[in-house]
């Protein structure tokens, strides 16, 4: 089976990332379906941002109303000072708009910078270019939140019960990188989804530096699938670029789960784009998180 072409963060090698313009790129240009970003807001709604500190990702700075609420606070892993999606209500962030994360790399993107809204979840789960697509919903920090007295997989449960995804052919994917959050997720998300855990080589246990059978069976018996970054998955080739499987594909498949890789980039490319986009599009995974969905589907039909 080819793998899936999953527009990471959307299209975003073309557009401000977790936009739902970014999304719908990556539709057009042939994705099987897009990921994306959860951070909550003070009145309890879910935004799509790739962490809830909001200077990297929106122009929220220049914005004097909100001069009072710029503090140090927790974002993914580090204290950061600037403003923070849980000290604003939804409604405060209307006129807030998106920023390219990455200008000096991705400069075509930065020249929408300033023309697209903030997303919610509500909002993409009712786009309908997402009819019949996959939605991989990552939800950020959730422990921090949670354990803050915000019910982040409480607060997904009732917004996924609310929309209409399943008569629409939508198919779910949750992820995180943390445990214990994934299954407080799936408790309260139910069985109709499926639940794929979120790791990369630091976050390994006992300081591995690759993936063990015996840590693969312990997520096989919780998860249906691993999503990986591709240095973990994959070694280095002649030309120094990650397209060999180092093994762990083959593992994950022998242990009944699915397998995902993260983050295919032209910016990465040693060789030719194609070159390295075909040999990652063969290398088994299941499916392949990409910033260009547009090359990764050409490769995949063939018609690159």
């Amino acid at each position: 089976m080819p793998p899936l072409v999953l527009g990471h963060r959307g299209a975003s090698g073309y557009r401000p990332e977790n936009t739902l313009e970014a999304f719908e790129l990556a539709i057009l240009q042939g994705a099987d379906g897009v990921e994306c970003d959860l951070v909550p807001t003070k009145d309890g709604q879910l935004i799509i941002r790739h962490e809830n500190w909001l200077n990297g990702t929106t122009n929220i700075q220049a914005h004097p109303e909100f001069k009072d609420r710029e503090r140090a606070g927790y974002s993914d892993g580090i204290t950061e000072n600037g403003f923070f999606s849980e000290d604003f209500e939804l409604s405060e962030l209307d006129t807030v708009r998106a920023l390219e994360r990455l200008p000096q790399i991705r400069s075509g993107s930065a020249k929408f910078d300033g023309n697209f809204k903030i997303p919610t979840i509500d909002q993409l789960l009712a786009a309908p270019f997402m009819d019949g697509k996959t939605l991989v919903i990552e939800v950020k920090h959730g422990m921090h939140f949670t354990q803050r007295g915000m019910d982040i997989s409480g607060i997904l449960s009732k917004k996924l019960a609310e929309s209409s995804w399943k008569d629409r052919g939508i198919k779910l994917v949750i992820e995180s990188f943390d445990y214990q959050m994934m299954m407080l997720l799936k408790n309260a998300c139910g069985q109709d989804k499926k639940y794929v855990f979120l790791t990369e080589q630091v976050r390994l246990p006992d300081n591995e530096t690759k993936l063990t059978r015996s840590y693969l069976e312990q997520l096989a018996k919780d998860f249906d699938g691993v999503s990986l970054d591709l240095p973990l998955l994959l070694d280095l080739d002649s030309s120094g670029t990650h397209t060999v499987s180092n093994g762990s594909i083959e593992l994950a498949h022998e242990l009944g789960i699915e397998i995902y890789g993260w983050t295919l980039k032209a910016e990465d490319a040693t060789e030719s784009v194609d070159e390295y986009f075909a040999k990652v599009a063969q290398s088994g995974l299941d499916g392949i998180f990409v910033d260009q969905p547009d090359l990764l589907r050409s490769i995949v039909d063939g018609t690159a």
